[in-house]
């Protein structure tokens, strides 16, 4: 491997400490070629001190509460200064493909980190995409058009916020989350809450934090 005149300043994100700890860990077998400039813990967290990190390439993880990889790629994508890899356990291409959509440039599983992570932060840096090879690819589901605010209901009450804490959490109205919700209910064409959060899973528009 030729060693860059710079390393490639990266990013971590995600809601487990000792995982951003192991893959830096991995990372620094190359200093020559990688650096981690920074950290954080959620979607929230990185969205907020984004404008203050020289970076090159993020790394997500997909399944954070609150702002999963997907949502945050696509919140983050609209900077268009940097690359995104999404780090996911998951290998559901429907999760590839709206990872890509959202702005995403690479996505690597867990499973494979260790053999893929240095070619998939090459591949994006040279504005190569990347898919861990074991991903099989097959048609994608129609999507279901939803906006990022909706995208966040949905994550939340996924995750069993109710009303009054989804507006805490959001900064809205519990009138404007109601609407939110009554939105979404309809473009998912569903009357109670456990359907919502059942087709939101089936579609893969949530992503359940399932770790301990």
């Amino acid at each position: 491997m030729a060693v860059l005149k710079n390393p490639i300043r990266i990013v971590l994100v995600d809601d487990h400490h000792l995982v951003r700890r192991g893959i830096a860990a991995l990372l620094q077998l190359e200093p020559d070629q990688y650096q981690v400039v920074a950290e954080a813990s959620d979607g929230a967290e990185i969205l907020e001190k984004i404008d203050e990190i020289s970076v090159d390439v993020i790394i997500l993880d997909l399944s954070m509460p609150r702002l999963n990889g997907i949502e945050t790629a696509r919140r983050l994508s609209r900077k268009n200064r940097f690359k995104i890899i999404i780090l996911s356990m998951y290998s559901d291409p429907e999760f590839v493909s709206q990872a890509f959509e959202a702005g995403a440039n690479g996505y690597v599983l867990k499973e494979s980190i260790e053999d893929e992570l240095f070619t998939a932060l090459n591949a994006v840096y040279q504005e190569q995409d990347f898919v861990s090879p074991s991903i099989k690819m097959p048609e994608k589901l129609d999507q279901i058009e939803l906006t990022s605010r909706e995208r966040e209901i949905i994550q939340l009450i996924a995750e069993g916020h109710n009303t009054t804490e989804i507006s805490d959490l959001l900064s809205i109205s519990p009138h404007t989350a109601s609407r939110h919700r009554a939105n979404v209910m309809a473009k998912l064409n569903t009357h109670t809450q456990a359907g919502l959060v059942r087709v939101a899973i089936e579609r893969r528009l949530i992503i359940l934090n399932q770790r301990p």
